[in-house]
């Protein structure tokens, strides 16, 4: 088996594994996240458009598109299962039965050997629901694929997706002054208002909770809040500083769709034994210049390649170098931001400096396409991430926020999603 350099020491340490009982895995968590490091270029997407967030309407014809491709170049037989989660993403007390109907797991059949690339590997594909398992009750979910018997020492992937029934609208909007005026063209304030049916009466303030993402970040999210006064079938949510969130900057972008040239920000293109090596331009701070504005996609990556590819096995991979020209902040560190590092805040994605040329450093393995990213900064301690520090804030970035609306049934004791609304801040 012809494996590239870089995953070498990933197969050391799983033959040491094989011979110690001490085990050492990842903790699996109702998060999006990659337990394996042979696991890459993860999407999850509604109604075959990468870009489209994982929504499907309980009791529709939606469906969700699961993809990844497998660099051990070995094919195997991976399984799944669907789990119910509440509001703030903990694991349900419902049983299985519950809440999905026919089978408790599933099978990864659609799988296809990469074709004409330098680096080997295996894409799966699977569309859920399907009509052997499928969700019947509206809520936060997990999907996890997995082998064998779904211990946490099998377990590859666990992204979120979302099954909605639309029972509640929300009418929502980024005024131009905040209620703060301290905030005044720096940060975003999200107006909002629910409409809820009467058969929502019972115990609005306890049962309703929102939560809030900007882009599809997880780490900044506003959670379990509560309406601060109701009406008759409404729901108000005055709060004294609003609910705001930091503007940011839009988000920095390269082209890698094709490896015949070289697009915009990058430097240069090397075609090694196995695999591409991509060095971008040098980046630096953009927090005190001028806002420039320009179309993106908030942050997410879109999987392509040359109009006669097909990207899901002709697509190709490349070692991706980043540099941030800056000096170097102190007890905090520095992270690449986005869909391309599943907007985690962990060691794959946080940036060494090095101190002769004074720059922080990060490479990443990247399938051909599009991507986007911000450079973050997390201080030691914290679990948020500000972008601001290196992006700068400026109230015209032109956000997407995604409102939540949850609602407590007490009959199963499970968190019902009764409603989602985007919006965009401009």
């Amino acid at each position: 088996m012809q494996t590239i350099p870089m995953k070498k020491f990933i197969l050391f340490f799983l033959i040491i594994s094989s011979l110690s009982p001490f085990v050492l895995y990842a903790q699996v968590t109702n998060t999006d996240r990659v337990y394996d490091d042979n696991i890459v270029s993860v999407l999850l997407y509604a109604n075959g458009n990468q870009l489209k967030d994982p929504v499907i309407e309980l009791g529709s014809s939606d469906r969700l598109t699961l993809s990844f491709d497998d660099l051990s170049n070995r094919q195997e037989n991976y399984k799944y299962t669907l789990v119910h989660c509440t509001s703030d993403w903990k694991t349900s007390d419902l049983d299985p039965i519950d809440y999905l109907s026919g089978y408790l797991e599933g099978d990864i059949n659609d799988y296809k050997f990469s074709f004409n690339t330098l680096t080997p590997y295996i894409h799966y594909r699977l569309n859920f629901p399907q009509p052997q398992i499928r969700p019947i009750l509206s809520g936060n979910y997990i999907i996890k694929v997995y082998l064998n018997d779904g211990g946490d020492t099998t377990v590859l992937i666990t992204r979120r997706f979302f099954v909605v029934e639309p029972l509640v609208s929300v009418s929502a909007k980024v005024p131009f002054y905040p209620k703060n005026l301290a905030y005044f063209k720096k940060k975003q304030q999200i107006d909002l208002v629910c409409h809820t049916p009467d058969i929502f009466r019972a115990e609005p303030e306890q049962r309703f909770k929102i939560t809030i993402r900007q882009n599809d970040r997880w780490d900044n999210a506003h959670v379990d809040i509560h309406p601060t006064s109701v009406t008759p079938n409404e729901l108000q949510y005055n709060f004294a500083d609003g609910i705001v969130f930091n503007s940011g900057n839009e988000p920095r972008y390269f082209d890698m769709k094709n490896f015949w040239y070289q697009s915009e920000y990058i430097r240069s293109i090397t075609q090694l034994k196995n695999y591409y090596k991509v060095i971008l331009h040098t980046d630096y701070p953009r927090a005190g210049g001028q806002y420039e504005t320009y179309q993106d996609n908030h942050g997410k990556m879109f999987i392509a390649a040359r109009s006669n590819q097909n990207p899901a096995i002709e697509g190709d991979y490349a070692e991706v170098y980043f540099h941030l020209k800056m000096p170097e902040i102190k007890n905090a560190n520095v992270y690449i931001l986005g869909q391309l590092t599943d907007w985690q805040l962990n060691g794959n994605n946080r940036m060494t400096y090095n101190q002769q040329t004074h720059q922080y450093e990060a490479n990443l393995f990247l399938k051909q396409g599009y991507y986007e990213y911000w450079y973050a900064v997390l201080p030691v301690g914290s679990k948020q991430a500000n972008i601001t520090p290196i992006e700068g804030s400026f109230w015209e970035t032109r956000n997407t926020y995604t409102i939540y609306v949850y609602y407590h049934n007490r009959n199963l004791e499970y968190d019902r999603l009764v409603g989602i609304q985007k919006i965009n801040a401009h």
